[in-house]
């Protein structure tokens, strides 16, 4: 309550869905979590986002915790953001990429592939902590940000280069958020690796030093912004050269990016191509067919709705999500097709996005 009380949270309609959501988010860091089984509890590191608080979902996922940093920073809990970003950093190999999740002790607790997203989104989520995510709170200045986290964004700026340094400058196959095997490119996983290019340029001008790297990055991004067009384009589907719309539309315009050519047009019927019948939104239109929907991908698509300025969209989809919370108001993971919460509770990256969608 302490920490949720020195945020800068916004007012009106969507004041307590964000200090609930943000206050669950705060709960999901650095946890000290029992067992059901009367084991020892598990005591997770300061900065450790947890996904979830029970089972499969006691790890921490590169891609959850970036974006917990974003909305950390976006309420001007900069610590709080920065600790993130640490935790991560050491956890990142000296390759610069991460693991698809982590133990509490930093492990590695499965043989699934690493996911190569994860760079990137660490990248975006430094730019928002240094940018001027919310012009009415004091951002951390580039000394600091290099203090705690250079050596780890020089890193990232690395491997984006080499991610993308083939021919056709889009990065190699890889599980996303779908966290499936892929055969083809997947849209979610070409825009991470944008973004983190087009957050390191960013941060190079506002002053830190990511060394040669860095400088490479802004032209870098120019490059792999028109092979993401060229390879995407025109349907903006999941997968290169197809339209099944896939929630990560939502990385490709505002407020992520300055929207690509012909992006607009796919992101506006995107919400009745995904929509279930409780509400809520799939994956994408080539997610099994269960009439489950799903809290983070409706999140993230009012988040886009917002940066479009669809405002009636925005506010439907945060409505229907916070009609859609457990009985101690903790966001789920899912919501079933009879319209109650399923899944874990509270989920972090689902919190974040609402945090970022509301603020």
């Amino acid at each position: 309550r302490e920490r949720v009380a020195g945020a800068a949270l916004p007012g009106g309609r969507w004041a307590g869905a964000a200090r609930d959501a943000l206050a669950d988010l705060l709960a999901l860091i650095g946890p000290v979590l029992a067992d059901a089984d009367g084991s020892a509890p598990t005591s997770y590191p300061a900065g450790a986002v947890v996904a979830g608080p029970v089972s499969a979902w006691r790890y921490v996922w590169p891609r959850d915790a970036a974006f917990a940093a974003a909305a950390l920073a976006a309420v001007g809990l900069d610590d709080e953001a920065l600790a993130v970003l640490e935790h991560l950093a050491a956890l990142q190999g000296p390759d610069g990429g991460f693991e698809a999740r982590y133990t509490a002790a930093g492990t590695v607790p499965d043989d699934r592939p690493a996911q190569l997203d994860g760079t990137g989104w660490v990248m975006w989520a430094a730019g928002r902590v240094l940018g001027a995510a919310r012009p009415d709170v004091d951002r951390p200045d580039a000394a600091r940000v290099d203090g705690r986290l250079g050596v780890c964004l020089r890193r990232c700026a690395s491997r984006l280069l080499e991610l993308t340094d083939g021919p056709h400058r889009l990065p190699p196959v890889s599980p996303d958020y779908w966290e499936v095997a892929e055969g083809r490119l997947t849209l979610d996983t070409a825009m991470s690796v944008l973004l983190g290019l087009e957050a390191a340029a960013r941060l190079v001008a506002a002053g830190l030093d990511l060394g040669a790297e860095g400088e490479a990055t802004a032209a870098r991004a120019v490059q792999v912004r028109a092979a993401i067009e060229g390879g995407f384009a025109p349907g903006w589907g999941r997968h290169v050269r197809n339209d099944d719309v896939d929630a990560a539309i939502a990385l490709v315009g505002p407020p992520f990016m300055e929207a690509l050519p012909g992006v607009g047009a796919v992101r506006a019927t995107a919400r009745a191509r995904l929509g279930r019948h409780s509400g809520g939104l799939a994956p994408g239109t080539s997610w099994r067919d269960d009439g489950v929907s799903w809290t983070p991908e409706t999140a993230l698509m009012a988040l886009s709705a917002r940066g479009w300025g669809w405002q009636g969209e925005a506010e439907e989809l945060l409505a229907w999500l916070e009609a859609h919370r457990t009985a101690s108001g903790a966001l789920p993971e899912k919501v079933g097709p009879d319209g109650a919460p399923a899944g874990p509770a509270p989920l972090a990256w689902t919190d974040a996005l609402v945090l970022l969608a509301t603020c």
